[in-house]
């Protein structure tokens, strides 16, 4: 008889909702949950963390985690395997380990997963004759910003490696978010990763990868930002977190816990399926390249979708380098026109804010003036509706944002227009706290690297 194990996609991003795998491990319903905290920014927020404090650097949502659901999850034999460890492992596990001990938990083996950190190793590619180009731009490095950290997407190997060693919970880096469940299949089902070379072993990694995939974003797969059950007639207050029920032979049932919103269906798997993966038919991850052309897909009862019909490919030649730039500043204000003459009041406010910062001696690199329910999400990919018609809007919002490098310049800017509040076009509101919304802005540079230069290293840390 075929094994089968049950993952749970937990999380889908820093900071996302607890309460998804809170009821997962209370109905007990999952072998391991899976937790992916990385977006391709998120280790640039956790560096500005970590300059603050060389202790952080780790997603801090695993705190409020360890507080409430690792207990319940150990206490159901349920294992852990996250990303949430960011730029810091070693010190998420001590900070981890100090809360569980203080709920009395004991018997558990915390595994670390580095080695994907490069910022300190740039130097040596370059002195290698690493050109380290911009995928987007084909630009060699050095980028002209500074640099705030420099990751690589590694693999599943070392996941797999840790959980053999018997971890109950895994705190990595820049694991790539699929590979965390494929390290979890790669440990149930003893499966080649690094030394794969068949077809069968590529189409298991394949398959893992596909697994991963959807569970990756935790609520999008079951019925969460979903375009393809719309009209939601489900709640989402209450969503079900996705899980997948795993057979040894490549098939799986994918659904989510009892008596929970939410929906899994063929049109919530498919569309999450496609999501942020460019070719279907060329998946590229770490470990495997993965066609989904002849992806099987059927729904079996209500919120329980069979799966199968993965392929795989041989693993690409080199990894992904994703690094970190800080381009300087952004200083944003929102301001609100009500009628008469709604769009009118907004261009002569426009003008006059030109005007002004013309005046003042700041260096602004870039301004941008949105209209909110215009073109505030798409600016010059809409055309703008007459202004007669807009002048009939209730009302109109401006977003005002500018670039630039001192973090000084943002509050002299807005500063500079404040007496438009009185002296500019009548029946305008404004966001309180002028000038406070100054942040960095951060961008990405990704580019690849030979594979041989990335040694993943797990300890261990125990209670």
């Amino acid at each position: 008889m075929s094994k089968t194990i049950r993952i749970a996609g937990a999380q889908g991003f820093y900071g996302d909702s607890p309460l998804g795998a809170m009821q997962i491990a209370m109905q007990g319903e999952a072998d391991y949950l899976m937790h992916d905290a990385l977006a391709e920014l998120t280790l640039s927020i956790l560096q500005k963390d970590k300059i603050k404090d060389p202790t952080m650097g780790y997603a801090r949502d695993i705190e409020v985690h360890a507080r409430t659901l690792y207990p319940i999850a150990f206490s159901k034999g349920i294992k852990i395997v996250t990303n949430s460890g960011g730029l810091n492992p070693e010190s998420a596990a001590q900070k981890v380990k100090a809360i569980l001990e203080k709920s009395g938990i004991k018997g558990i083996k915390i595994a670390t997963i580095t080695g994907d950190d490069c910022v300190t190793r740039l130097e040596e590619f370059k002195e290698k004759g690493l050109l380290l180009e911009n995928l987007d731009s084909n630009e060699p490095y050095p980028a002209k910003y500074p640099v705030t950290h420099a990751n690589v997407y590694t693999g599943a190997q070392a996941v797999k490696d840790a959980l053999d060693q018997g971890a109950n919970l895994i705190l990595a880096g820049r694991v790539a978010d699929p590979c965390l469940a494929l390290g979890i299949m790669a440990h149930e089902y003893g499966w080649k990763i690094e030394d794969a070379s068949t077809q069968e072993d590529w189409d298991r990694l394949a398959f893992g990868i596909t697994i991963g995939h959807i569970l990756e974003c935790g609520g999008q797969a079951s019925g969460g930002n979903a375009y393809s059950e719309w009209p939601m007639n489900y709640s989402v207050s209450d969503l079900g977190y996705p899980i997948a029920h795993v057979n040894e032979d490549c098939t799986a049932i994918l659904t989510k816990a009892q008596h929970t919103g939410g929906k899994v269906s063929r049109n919530t798997i498919r569309e999450q399926l496609v999501y942020e993966i460019h070719d279907p038919t060329n998946y590229i991850t770490p470990d495997v390249v993965v066609d989904l052309s002849n992806i099987k897909l059927e729904d079996v009862e209500e919120n329980r979708v069979s799966l199968s019909g993965i392929k795989g490919k041989p693993r690409p030649e080199k990894l992904k380098l994703v690094m970190g730039q800080h381009e300087g500043f952004v200083t944003e204000q929102f301001f609100f026109f009500s009628y008469p003459y709604t769009y009118d009041k907004v261009q002569m406010f426009i003008k006059a804010v030109k005007e002004t910062w013309a005046k003042l001696p700041v260096q602004i690199l870039e301004s941008r003036f949105n209209i909110i329910g215009v073109n505030g999400l798409h600016e010059d990919a809409v055309d703008i509706p007459p202004a007669e018609e807009l002048n009939q809007r209730s009302e109109l919002g401006l977003r005002i944002a500018l670039k630039h490098k001192d973090d000084r310049t943002g509050k002299t800017a807005i500063a500079g227009i404040t007496c438009l509040g009185l002296n500019g076009p009548p029946g305008v509101i404004s966001v309180p706290g002028w000038g406070n919304m100054n942040r960095a802005m951060l961008s990405l540079w990704p580019t690849l690297i030979p594979r041989e230069l990335i040694k993943q290293e797990i300890n261990f840390v125990e209670l």
